[in-house]
């Protein structure tokens, strides 16, 4: 029960961040994985490796809030499979913790593991906003930054420069802090056993 409550706090959480800076409630619910699951099902028998390709890369739940005007989505987030294998890791151990406090037995070398999981989550969270980005879902960091780059109001920092020089090394600077959250998980699990 735990688990699934921490699971979900995990899901609410960046919904509630973009509907607080960005705005609007989500009003579009979507599950792309479902709704071509027969054709799936079909590339399965023929081309397992095809298909299990294309599951990784389709996202399994869209959340989104749409404009006043039924158009074209606001915001949207994409809970893709690893993504969500992930939040599912982290709400196990974060129960795991809990439990542990509930029955007073809480150890401290578990929640010296928590920076690693949130570091984790933070990379594997992916969104698209409509007044800055309409090309497709981007990680969360290259997104902030892109809607800070492509902000006309924004006028103390050159952000448009400053991300023209760093775009293309984004998905590097993904793949770094995925192995920084690992690497603190590693070390810190390694250190308390």
């Amino acid at each position: 029960m735990i688990c699934a409550l921490v699971l979900l706090g995990l899901l609410v959480a960046p919904i509630g961040f973009l509907a607080g800076f960005v705005g609007g409630l989500p009003d579009r619910f979507s599950a792309p994985f479902v709704e071509q699951w027969p054709l799936l099902k079909i590339l399965l028998a023929s081309n397992p490796g095809a298909a299990i390709h294309i599951l990784l890369q389709q996202p399994l739940m869209v959340v989104a809030h749409g404009g006043p005007d039924g158009g074209a989505p606001v915001w949207r987030l994409f809970f893709y499979p690893v993504p969500l294998a992930v939040l599912l890791a982290v709400s196990i151990f974060v129960s795991t913790i809990l439990c542990y406090r509930a029955r007073g037995a809480m150890h401290r070398r578990y929640v010296s593991l928590l920076p690693g999981l949130t570091v984790l989550v933070f990379v594997t969270t992916y969104v698209q906003v409509a007044s800055c980005c309409t090309g497709g879902p981007r990680w969360a960091l290259d997104i902030w930054l892109f809607s800070l780059a492509y902000d006309p109001l924004n006028t103390l920092i050159d952000w448009q420069r400053f991300y023209q020089r760093i775009e293309g090394a984004m998905s590097v600077v993904q793949a770094m802090l995925a192995l920084l959250g690992t690497a603190l998980l590693a070390s810190n699990v390694e250190r308390n056993s």
